[in-house]
């Protein structure tokens, strides 16, 4: 769970964030090691891909990649993006359509349960209402991936993301912050695609805040949410 340098109540709430960005069907026996010197990495952030795409979308999540290490790759960053959404958290039959879309028949059911208690708690330690839903902020991009092992039915994909998440209005338990968080998917190829098995989450690859730069504003960052468009899927 990734812990930041600021006062309790903001930390024990995005902690709860990033633990349903990152849940799962648990860690491997072998957790979450540092990439082997044969891993590849892949260049699949924001769309600059190496040419895997899906071939269409399915209840709003890509579907339908390659049977290669560019596509396990792809469908790892997709799969992420697809559960960073705000409707991912206000809209519980979309968040169920897009595990269902997503995840291993046999992981399914753990995945279902335990993203639906996170966005329960997540969304009462924010204070989320239905007057201050439209207003949340969810995002997630993918700053790269690297693929840890891969075989025609097998592939384990680390995807470093950054993520941000908060509700911008003035009363706001969490103001919006931004956090870094390295995904290990372990996905399966199942009926023509790749399926996610399990999901980990650890803390990712953070940068320096320049002393210079300060955070905007509740109103600009409201503003910001209003305009920009949020991270196109990858490939």
């Amino acid at each position: 769970m990734k812990i930041g340098a600021i006062i309790f109540g903001v930390v024990l709430v995005l902690g709860m964030a990033l633990t349903l960005f990152g849940g799962g069907g648990g860690k491997n026996d072998a957790g979450t090691p540092e990439a082997p010197a044969g891993s590849t990495p892949t260049s699949q952030a924001g769309g600059s891909g190496p040419g895997a795409k899906a071939k269409s979308v399915k209840g709003g999540v890509p579907v339908g990649y390659p049977r290669t290490k560019d596509g396990a790759a792809a469908a790892a960053v997709n799969y992420q993006v697809a559960r960073s959404s705000p409707g991912y958290f206000t809209d519980q039959a979309l968040r169920h359509q897009v595990l269902k879309t997503m995840m291993a028949p046999s992981a399914l059911a753990s995945q279902q349960a335990q993203d639906d208690q996170m966005v329960k708690g997540l969304m009462a330690a924010l204070g989320v209402t239905e007057q201050t839903a439209p207003d949340m902020v969810m995002r997630a991009a993918s700053l790269g991936t690297s693929v840890r092992s891969y075989s025609d039915d097998t592939a384990t994909v680390r995807v470093w993301m950054s993520e941000v998440v908060g509700l911008p209005t003035d009363k706001s338990k969490l103001p919006v912050s931004g956090s870094y968080s390295t995904y290990t998917v372990i996905l399966q190829w199942q009926d023509g695609d790749w399926k996610v098995a399990t999901i980990d989450q650890a803390d990712g690859p953070t940068p320096l805040v320049p002393t210079d730069q300060s955070a905007s504003s509740t109103d600009d960052m409201r503003l910001a949410n209003e305009e920009f468009e949020a991270p196109r899927y990858a490939g």
